[in-house]
């Protein structure tokens, strides 16, 4: 009898399961075209950037609820809403890698969303993508150029992993084409093969769109719970080394040596230093205002910068070159860090590295006030 039962319930379940997934082939061909996103990259085999007209929930912060993330016709993220009414007569653009570009946050709680909400004669250009570096940067203003987009102001976001992206993975095309990335290596510094999409997978993408709207959709569900749920939850952290940006305090000697392959350390302060000086050699082409942006990690607000101090860096790189102006975050923070015992939590998201809606809105109002001159 038992056998019975088991035995109905398995078929009822196979042909439950059979018209669900032509239900959902129908569904996915013909009525849901839009492709189901985790993410907005187009990876090519020596470089990546982000999708033209895209829209996807990222989810690359566990410690954050998903986030939406939508791309305008050039391929830069943006609020997903277009002011057709705008009449700018002034053009910023931001360069800068997961902090310019927002990470674990929706567009309008990101410090360049609170300037385009608040600047509303300018038009907000926001370059930013995770694990570009000033390579990237330079060949992405000369595009900006070449597409006619002058940018009045410009922004460079110098980011502490920086020197670890131009070590390691960034280098200049010769034919003046997209900056090569280098292909990651293994402990041997042999390549690793990165897996291509097949012909299996990219049919599961575009038939069963229902199914992953549904597991997307359960996720989401969960990741809310956690989030709110981790709110109530003991915060006091300890700073760990966050292995890219210990060379602030640490000895390149006793630093990880994996970490500078195959540029070396002081080739890649020097590819810094090169291209943001041809960086400003394009804003004075074009009548440009140009600004460094310099934020702490947690481990430098924690252990100093005793070996190489990256404001000291900054500030030289400004004097050297047409830079209008170094906008410091670091007294900004260190200053949050004194008066607070949960320091590492309101800075940065669960103690990591990218920052939170509150210091994104302090960054937004201390650039508003050094660049556009707006209290």
């Amino acid at each position: 009898m038992l056998r019975v039962k088991i035995k109905k319930i398995t078929i009822l379940f196979s042909m439950y399961l059979f018209f669900f997934l032509v239900a959902d082939i129908l569904f996915s061909n013909f009525i849901y075209k839009k492709e189901v996103k985790h993410d907005c990259y187009e990876v090519l085999d020596d470089f990546y950037s982000l999708k033209k007209n895209c829209y996807a929930k990222e989810k690359w912060v566990k410690e954050v609820e998903s986030y939406s993330v939508y791309t305008n016709d050039y391929g830069f993220r943006f609020s997903g809403k277009e002011n057709k009414e705008a009449n700018y007569t002034q053009t910023a653009a931001f360069l800068g890698g997961s902090f310019t570009y927002g990470t674990g946050l929706n567009y309008e709680r990101s410090f360049v969303g609170i300037l385009e909400k608040n600047l509303n004669d300018y038009n907000v250009y926001n370059l930013g993508v995770p694990g570009y570096s000033p390579t990237v940067f330079n060949y992405q203003l000369k595009q900006l150029i070449e597409k006619k987009i002058l940018p009045n102001k410009i922004f460079v976001v110098l980011d502490i992993s920086d020197v670890f992206e131009e070590a390691r993975k960034w280098d200049k095309n010769i034919n003046g084409k997209h900056p090569i990335r280098i292909k990651k290596k293994d402990e041997n510094m042999q390549d690793i093969q990165v897996e291509k999409p097949g012909s299996l997978k990219n049919f599961k993408e575009k038939n069963f769109k229902g199914i992953r709207l549904i597991s997307r959709g359960v996720n989401n569900f969960f990741r809310s719970i956690r989030f709110y749920f981790d709110k109530f939850k003991s915060k006091s952290k300890t700073v760990e080394d966050s292995y890219y940006g210990s060379f602030l305090y640490t000895s390149i000697e006793n630093t990880d040596p994996k970490l500078w392959i195959p540029f070396g350390f002081d080739k890649s302060i020097s590819k810094i230093e090169k291209n943001f000086e041809e960086i400003s050699v394009l804003a004075d082409s074009i009548n440009a205002d140009l600004y460094i942006i310099i934020y702490p990690w947690p481990d430098s607000l924690e252990y100093g910068q005793a070996i190489f101090n990256w404001e000291e860096f900054a500030e030289n790189l400004c004097d050297k070159t047409s830079c209008s102006k170094l906008i410091n975050f670091f007294p900004d923070f260190r200053r949050i860090k004194k008066a607070s015992h949960n320091w590492l939590n309101e800075i940065y998201i669960e103690g990591g590295l990218h920052m939170t809606e509150n210091i994104q809105k302090i960054v937004a109002t201390k650039i508003l006030k050094e660049a556009f001159l707006i209290n």
